[in-house]
């Protein structure tokens, strides 16, 4: 039976449940199994953002179903998977994936585009008779980033501009939402400038320490032209912010950059701190 999110699903699975009761014990084989999920802290969710769910069987990892569903359906017990013929299952769900490639449990994002806000919940449990639940927790799996230059508005010839535009480089592209290890590969990202000298872009959980900030001028307003400079974000994210990047929630950022004096401040904001609702 595929995975069901409508109410007439319910009456299904009892019915199933009814029938099963009179199987000979010793054989219960043609009898499924019911995988409910129980969501950690739900209400920090969007109730109708949409969650892609996933069941393997475990320890071979063959992908058994696949579905989308909702915070709101899960919560109750509107969606479940049926399972059948293994001991134990493992699986994962996202919430947010959409404008990233799959390929196989690997989800990347394009090169020149920016990461998604991404929200990640991975399990493993013994397969139990009729239904079981098993407990999950979303964990948040992206880092918005701010970049805000200081007096940007007072370069000489540049007509209150900010002379330079900025393209973010690293060596990571995305995740393996099965066992939750970001997935290396070429990312880069030319963010848009929201003002002056103020830019915003989403980094995945990174898997090295190779991910720069370059900096180019603008043609006509600035004196020298195309690259200017680079910074190590990597660096300056642990050495100013205390990043690590294996915090179980990725925090926001915020990095104030003073061109002038050559000094960049962080500041980090966790999730949960603000009262915000997070997902798509």
């Amino acid at each position: 039976m595929n995975s069901r999110t409508l109410r007439g699903g319910i009456l299904a699975l009892s019915l199933l449940l009814a029938s099963c009761r009179a199987v000979v014990l010793e054989d219960r084989t043609m009898c499924p199994s019911f995988l409910f999920f129980d969501v950690a802290d739900a209400s920090r969710l969007q109730q109708y953002a949409r969650v892609f769910a996933t069941v393997y069987a475990h320890p071979e990892e063959r992908l058994m179903d696949e579905a989308g569903t909702s915070i709101a359906y899960i919560d109750d017990r509107l969606f479940f998977f049926t399972v059948r013929g293994t001991a134990a299952v493992k699986g994962y769900g996202l919430m947010g994936q959409e404008g990233l490639v799959r390929n196989g449990s690997e989800w990347t994002v394009p090169i020149g585009s920016d990461y998604t806000p991404l929200f990640r919940f991975g399990y493993l449990a013994e397969v139990k008779e009729e239904s079981f639940t098993v407990p999950v927790e979303f964990t948040k799996e992206y880092a918005h980033v701010t970049v805000q230059y200081l007096g940007a508005e007072t370069f000489e010839h540049a007509g209150g501009r900010f002379p330079f535009w900025i393209t973010v480089r690293g060596n990571t592209c995305g995740i393996d939402a099965l066992t939750g290890v970001p997935v290396r590969g070429p990312f880069q990202v030319t963010p848009q400038e929201t003002g002056i000298g103020h830019f915003e872009f989403t980094l995945p959980r990174q898997a090295d320490k190779d991910l720069v900030l370059e900096m180019y001028a603008r043609e006509g307003l600035y004196e020298y032209r195309d690259f200017q400079t680079s910074y190590n974000l990597y660096e300056i994210l642990r050495d100013k912010g205390g990043i690590t990047w294996t915090e179980k929630n990725l925090p926001d950022l915020n990095i104030q950059i003073d061109f002038e004096e050559t000094t960049v401040n962080v500041g980090v904001f966790p999730w949960g701190e603000h009262e915000l609702q997070y997902g798509l």
